[in-house]
């Protein structure tokens, strides 16, 4: 089952599992305006996919979004 989440969501877990990061909540927003990750929009918000975004930030063929 997907972990979906809204941005501010992913962008506090990801600060979680990495106090380091410099991902944030604006650069989430940024790649799902410039559809570099896949997103769903429920209303004005927009839900990723953890398990795609870690594939993504990874490096990994993502080919199967």
């Amino acid at each position: 089952m997907a972990r979906m989440r809204s941005l501010p969501k992913a962008a506090e877990e990801l600060k979680a599992k990495d106090p380091e990061t410099d991902i944030s909540y604006w650069v989430l927003r940024r790649w799902v305006k410039e559809k570099k990750i896949p997103s769903v929009k429920t209303g004005r918000n927009s839900l990723i996919d953890m398990d795609k975004l870690e594939v993504f930030m990874e490096g990994r063929d993502y080919a199967n979004f």
